[in-house]
């Protein structure tokens, strides 16, 4: 179950996944290779949260620059009303200060969350083609989760949608609209951070900060409006 503050980021898994000025959703480039092990230990000592000992969930720093998942600290004061000091140097302070997120070191987590969980594409096939062996995937509706070929966007288009309207992508951009953390699709824009989110980044990270959330291809549309009129008649 999800809750408020268990989402180490919404990037990468958001900051790498901003639109460009024509609308499209932009990716990283995916990592080349699997993780050397060696080395993926080494960084992951680096990401351990002192009190969990796990690899940072939404991490924080304090004053004295130690890092914690934010998690582990308030559970850890939730019991001190007004002193507290530092788990791993001690250092009192009175009153309790902000737990302030440590936006570098969740890009880090992030990124290495997402090459750790890596996963080979799934093999797409159009659900509407009845006859004969289907035909090759042209896009997909992120709201219905379906995929269809060429011949068969504008019978999708005509079927009932469970969101405010279908929202076709190309296929091979999907990977740039997949969530890596919650496997799911990023239909929602958070406008303070102007980045796309999927809905459980929406209740665990976007509503905790009081974050201004709209429908994501209210976004694009408005991208590729301004890109149109930035260009000019043609």
């Amino acid at each position: 179950m999800f809750k408020l503050g268990d989402v180490a980021t919404v990037r990468q898994g958001c900051l790498s996944h901003r639109f460009t000025d024509t609308g499209r959703l932009e990716s990283p480039p995916p990592p080349n290779g699997a993780m050397d092990e060696d080395w993926r230990t080494c960084f992951e000592e680096e990401l351990l949260c002192p009190i969990c000992l796990n690899v940072f969930d939404e991490p924080v720093q304090l004053p004295c620059k130690h890092n914690f998942c934010h998690g582990c600290i308030s559970e850890a004061w939730a019991k001190e009303a007004a002193a507290v000091r530092c788990p791993e140097c001690n250092h009192d302070y009175s009153p309790k200060p902000p737990l302030e997120r440590s936006i570098k070191l969740a890009n880090i987590v992030e990124r290495f969350n997402a090459l750790n969980t890596e996963k080979p594409p799934a093999a797409l096939h159009c659900t509407l083609c009845r006859r004969g062996p289907p035909l090759p995937v042209q896009k997909v509706c992120l709201r219905c989760k379906e995929p269809c070929c060429q011949s068969h966007i504008q019978t999708h288009l005509q079927q009932p949608c469970p969101g405010p309207g279908h929202l076709l992508v190309e296929a091979e951009e999907l990977r740039a609209w997949s969530c890596p953390r919650h496997e799911e699709y990023r239909l929602f824009h958070c406008e303070d951070e102007q980045v796309a989110v999927c809905q459980f980044c929406c209740i665990s990270h976007c509503a905790g900060q009081r974050h201004s959330v709209c429908d994501v291809d209210t976004q694009r549309t408005h991208m590729q409006v301004n890109a149109g009129f930035l260009r000019g008649p043609l």
